[in-house]
């Protein structure tokens, strides 16, 4: 189902730059992950810190919770990989103390765990992509729109009307990339070795910066169903 899913997502024009692997920011989702090294072997994937935390304090007594709560915010907060390991050794640690069969389960995900830490870019960009927030307040934003439509006509292209307001409606509410200032950093550490461009301007002109009146330039490029969650500059792709 994901694969198939993904399989169309690459008919429809998602793919990696040539210059620079493609990051993912996902879930805990083993199906996504199979799916992301069918379709992009050398691909980052980022495993969602906030799935993580819940996950945890869902398998560990209410008593504990605070300090997971401590030990993944410090995670969030450190930069490069020598320092997220030392976090991550940390809370694996904790975590053995109380609860064995989290502890390998979280053993387990490591790799993911850490996979943004391990690209030395600034801790600036942490908050946007170690979560699938950003994603997931457009999923929760569109169906807030579409939510009440109780009869959906298949013959008519009722559908893409619908989800394209529901989306118009939904990038409302984008923001900034934190640390967006830093992004030339992230593209160049997701460059791929013997590439010339990993910077952050591509040789083609940039995307134009809305306007005042707030219609995102993801809107007035093409159809904006799956551009809405990849970068242009360093090829994200936010699931």
């Amino acid at each position: 189902m994901v694969k198939g899913l993904f399989a169309r997502l690459k008919a429809r024009g998602l793919q990696a730059g040539v210059a620079r692997r493609l990051l993912v920011v996902r879930d805990g989702s083993e199906a996504i992950a199979k799916a992301v090294r069918h379709f992009w072997p050398d691909a980052v994937q980022q495993e969602c810190l906030v799935h993580v935390e819940r996950g945890l304090c869902g398998k560990l007594s209410w008593k504990h919770r605070g300090e997971v709560v401590k030990r993944m915010n410090r995670l969030r907060a450190v930069q490069g990989a020598e320092a997220g390991e030392e976090a991550f050794g940390e809370l694996l640690d904790f975590v053995r103390e109380k609860n064995l069969a989290a502890a390998e389960c979280l053993e387990k995900r490591r790799e993911g765990i850490l996979a943004f830490h391990g690209l030395n870019v600034p801790s600036t960009l942490n908050v946007t992509f170690l979560s699938t927030n950003n994603i997931e307040n457009v999923m929760r934003n569109t169906r807030g729109t579409i939510g009440r439509v109780c009869r959906w006509n298949p013959k008519t292209d009722q559908l893409s009307r619908w989800m394209g307001v529901a989306l118009l409606r939904a990038q409302e509410g984008f923001r900034r990339i934190h640390g967006h200032k830093e992004m030339g950093a992230l593209a160049a550490a997701l460059g791929r070795s013997g590439s010339a461009a990993s910077s952050l301007r591509s040789s083609s002109a940039p995307p134009a910066r809305p306007s005042a009146g707030g219609h995102s330039e993801l809107a007035d490029q093409q159809p904006f169903s799956y551009r809405m969650s990849i970068s242009q500059t360093a090829e994200i792709l936010t699931i």
